[in-house]
């Protein structure tokens, strides 16, 4: 999918999409995580990671056991 300035792809279990960024004042184009499908984990156990969030630590929720 395209949008204005933007490329949006499917990889195995999550979708990417092309954000232009400046990283050490050079000005490049990355892929983006902005959709996760599938299971993910953390140290072999099942987790739920977010898109985004304020704060790093709440960009992945740990189940409860």
């Amino acid at each position: 999918m395209k949008t204005k300035n933007h490329t949006t792809i499917f990889s195995t279990g999550v979708h990417l999409q092309s954000e232009e960024c400046i990283i050490n004042g050079k000005k490049q184009w990355r892929w983006v995580a902005v959709g996760l499908e599938d299971e993910s984990f953390l140290d072999r156990k099942e987790v739920n990671p977010f898109e985004y969030a304020d704060k790093k630590e709440k960009l992945i929720e740990k189940f409860k056991d």
